[in-house]
């Protein structure tokens, strides 16, 4: 089947299966709840790739048997692996915050401060950026975190302009933003005769993705043992990124 025909909604998930892993769920215990679940598609791996979305999955080496992929919340032609989801996502929307800033004139982003919290009140790191680079205060060694440590950039320059408050907001609209109170109310500040000079706010990372990855709550996958509990981990300790960020313009 052509994803590409499928709507966003009935593939926020995807299973990537074989075609006898396919017939051992048709017959194994909890296995229609699977089938019939409208928010996670099965992918079932053939020699034949069909549509642009399968050859995307394709070309980024995510169609794996036994691969269970998230809806970029932001795109829904785009997935990460359920183990890269939290830092993926938390990080596209730092780079479409860093955009936006761009479209609204800005000379210059700079994060502050970070926090990362898990779903368990677990409190990884909590400081600025420089102490983040050198050591922090982190508990213990963290996958997730280490994403986040290791692609966040602490500054983005620009050279700054008058806002471009159209663009501005259809970048919101395209990249489902809009309901995000700070960058909504950032480009309100840039409008009319005194617009706003610079600017401190606090943005959440992982609102969008914790909504995402809801779709995972009930899931039970009776196949490829090694999966379930990635599942159970995934819905166990979910992770909240808030940022610190001045922006000057």
């Amino acid at each position: 089947m052509n994803l590409d025909t499928i709507q966003p909604r009935k593939r926020r998930a995807i299973l990537v299966i074989s075609p006898d892993e396919l017939t051992r769920l048709e017959y194994t215990p909890q296995g229609n709840d699977l089938l019939l679940n409208e928010q996670v598609h099965l992918l079932v791996i053939t020699d034949k790739v069909e549509g642009s979305l399968a050859n995307k999955l394709e070309s980024s080496g995510l169609l794996e048997s036994g691969s269970l992929l998230i809806q970029n919340p932001y795109d829904p032609s785009d997935y990460a692996s359920l183990d890269k989801a939290s830092s993926t996502f938390a990080l596209a929307k730092y780079f479409h915050f860093t955009t936006l800033c761009g479209l609204l004139g800005a000379r210059e982003v700079t994060v502050e401060q970070i926090e990362v919290k898990t779903s368990k009140g677990k409190q990884l790191f909590r400081g600025s950026l420089d102490s983040l680079y050198a050591q922090g205060n982190i508990e213990g060694k963290n996958k997730t975190f280490e994403e986040m440590r290791n692609n966040l950039k602490i500054k983005s320059s620009f050279d700054g302009g008058p806002p471009d408050l159209e663009a501005a907001d259809l970048h919101l609209r395209q990249y489902n933003l809009l309901n995000d109170i700070a960058m909504k109310s950032l480009i309100d500040q840039r409008k009319g005769s005194n617009p706003i000079k610079s600017r401190e706010l606090t943005l959440s990372l992982s609102e969008e993705s914790r909504k995402t990855l809801k779709v995972i709550s009930d899931l039970k996958i009776p196949i490829y043992g090694d999966l379930q509990p990635q599942v159970e981990q995934a819905k166990k300790e979910t992770y909240e990124f808030t940022l610190t960020i001045k922006v000057y313009f």
